[in-house]
């Protein structure tokens, strides 16, 4: 378990050695709440929310994966294309791998993407 803070400092270390530069987004950015396809944004949404649906274009996204994709876009500023199901398998995979999913019914939210 590291602290925020702590990861924020090695990160920052790892750029500095590696000549890298770390872009932020404002902490205040809605990428949770916007739409990565049309760019609606919700006025609510809550944490218990684990998937993504607009309302305005219907897409419906793990809300995680929703808000790497609006980062992706703001930051990188290059735009997401869709995951081929090769891409998906693999993500899944290493979603598996690295315990980043907690059971099979969130990794197939991810996968189903």
């Amino acid at each position: 378990d590291v602290s925020i803070s702590e990861f924020n400092r090695l990160l920052e270390y790892k750029a500095t050695l590696y000549n890298t530069e770390i872009i932020r987004a404002d902490r205040f950015y809605p990428s949770s709440k916007t739409c990565s396809v049309c760019g609606n944004v919700k006025t609510k949404l809550s944490l218990s929310e684990r998937t993504y649906v607009c309302q305005a274009c219907g897409s419906v996204k793990d809300r995680d994966l929703n808000a790497a994709i609006n980062l992706y876009k703001k930051l990188v500023g290059i735009e997401y294309a869709e995951l081929t199901p090769m891409e998906k398998t693999a993500l899944l995979s290493d979603c598996k791998i690295n315990n980043l999913v907690t059971s099979f019914v969130e990794a197939g939210r991810i996968y189903n993407v």
